[in-house]
């Protein structure tokens, strides 16, 4: 599914497939970046958590995992035995939310993200309004079904 016509159908509420997992959708955010553009992140059943990239047309499906890295991020770095290389730095604000509160309205998050040759994916972040870590770690995913 293209990120576009995933945007059009996704609800909290709504169930579905994605990397052969049936997830419920707890809550939508959309998130908007200085530049103006955005990002859906879906938090999931099962400590999953969905987000889209408009730009690559895909998705990252994540947990939330702890590791040891500390700022200055790196720009190579090794994470589960593979070797990562960071993509980029953002910082976005959520605008709109629907569903549970898991994230509110007006948080902000930082984040750094790596990618590895297999597709594995890690995002080291910071919840700007606390200031604590939350790192996500899993994989890119293309397809995803709606139940």
């Amino acid at each position: 599914m293209h990120v576009q016509e995933f945007r059009r159908k996704i609800s909290a509420g709504a169930t579905i497939i994605v990397d052969g997992k049936e997830l419920d959708v707890l809550e939508v955010v959309l998130f908007r970046f200085k530049d103006k553009s955005f990002y859906i992140k879906c938090f999931l059943s099962d400590g999953y958590v969905l987000a889209d990239d408009a730009h690559s047309d895909a998705f990252v499906l994540v947990r939330e995992v702890t590791c040891d890295i500390t700022e200055p991020f790196p720009k190579e770095l090794t994470f589960d035995e593979k070797s990562f290389t960071f993509l980029f730095e953002a910082h976005a604000v959520a605008e709109r939310i629907s569903g549970e509160e898991i994230f509110k309205e007006g948080d902000s998050e930082t984040f750094w993200d790596y990618e590895s040759e297999d597709g594995s994916y890690l995002s080291l972040g910071i919840h700007d309004h606390s200031g604590e870590r939350q790192d996500f770690y899993g994989k890119t995913v293309h397809d995803i079904e709606f139940v």
